[in-house]
């Protein structure tokens, strides 16, 4: 059996330091405990076994007590993750293909580190996809009588990958709306974007704005971004599987009342998509944008062709003051 070797590396976005470094209030005392490394990306096959190994470092000038625990994240529509503890040992999930020869409780030594190996067993059905489980280890102060202990939590992000050989991603584009802003002076878009497929990927996606009367006149391309990846000053957004995600853009004019199309092009995991277009109009009013047939808005980006949708959209001039 090839066995692939987990990948490690250090965590890039500040929201994963978050996520491992948490307090759980339960005298003050100094607790100091790390877990390396902080990610462990694995890419793996249906019944592959693959060993990993995690450092529990204590740091305290007494020996302390360990216990492990899981939980996952998540993604919300705006691209942001979000830390799911488990409800109960029967949830489902990553962390029953673990097994840790530490056990989940065990005792590291004053100012020494635990090396403890673990396997993660793929099992051969319902395995295909991106997992992720947080294998926390959560450190226990020695009791006080007076005051509060604190209980020091960190860990591990384990991110698996099973892959299979069907490359092409199951995505949609849907809802293109475009909004102006007379004060700002910009006109405002957005877009969803809906991962139906069971892999997480990196979305890179321009939409084009064209002169309807005038094809050959491109107003823009602007970049279509989750709100975390533009804070993050990401050229693309990650998105997680069986996700729907907002993607937004801006463009420092305000459209002109007439006739425009759109065109939305890009590659989600590396594969091109189809080529979503689509005509608009923008009104005088500030009416709110009407759709002749709301299913027409779908583009199966699954498909390798392009194609075009000629279904109009009617958007108004000043839908934000």
């Amino acid at each position: 059996m090839n066995l692939k070797k987990p990948i490690n590396s250090i965590i890039g976005y500040t929201v994963y330091t978050t996520l491992l470094l948490l307090l759980l209030t339960t005298a003050p005392v100094s607790v100091e405990a790390s877990v390396s490394p902080p990610r462990i990306k694995i890419e793996a096959k249906p019944r592959d076994k693959v060993p990993f190994t995690i450092a529990v470092k204590n740091k305290n000038d007494s020996e302390r007590s360990y216990q492990v625990s899981y939980s996952y994240y998540t993604q919300d529509k705006d691209g942001y993750y979000k830390i799911v503890k488990l409800e109960n040992d029967t949830q489902i999930g990553p962390w029953n293909w673990i097994k840790l020869d530490s056990g989940m409780r065990f005792k590291v030594p004053s100012k020494e580190t635990l090396s403890i190996n673990g396997i993660l067993t793929i099992p051969r059905r319902n395995s295909l996809g991106f997992h992720n489980a947080m294998i926390e280890v959560i450190e226990f102060t020695p009791q006080k009588k007076t005051g509060v202990t604190l209980n020091y939590t960190t860990g591990t992000l384990l991110e698996l990958t099973v892959a299979s050989s069907k490359k092409r991603p199951k995505t949609e584009l849907l809802n293109p709306v475009i909004t102006v802003d007379k004060e700002s002076v910009t006109s405002n878009i957005s877009m969803e974007f809906n991962n139906k497929s069971a892999y997480k990927g990196r979305l890179f996606l321009d939409m084009q704005i064209w002169l309807d009367k005038e094809r050959k006149k491109r107003i823009a391309t602007v970049p279509l971004l989750t709100e975390q990846a533009q804070k993050s000053e990401q050229s693309y957004s990650s998105i997680f599987p069986k996700n729907k995600v907002k993607l937004i853009g801006q463009i420092d004019q305000i459209l002109d009342p007439g006739d425009y199309e759109i065109r939305v092009k890009g590659k989600f995991n590396g594969v091109r998509l189809r080529t979503f277009t689509q005509k608009i109009t923008v009104d005088k009013t500030a009416n709110p944008v009407t759709k002749e047939k709301i299913d027409t808005q779908v583009a199966d980006t699954s498909k390798s062709s392009d194609s075009s949708m000629a279904e109009h959209i009617s958007v108004p001039l000043a839908n934000q003051q």
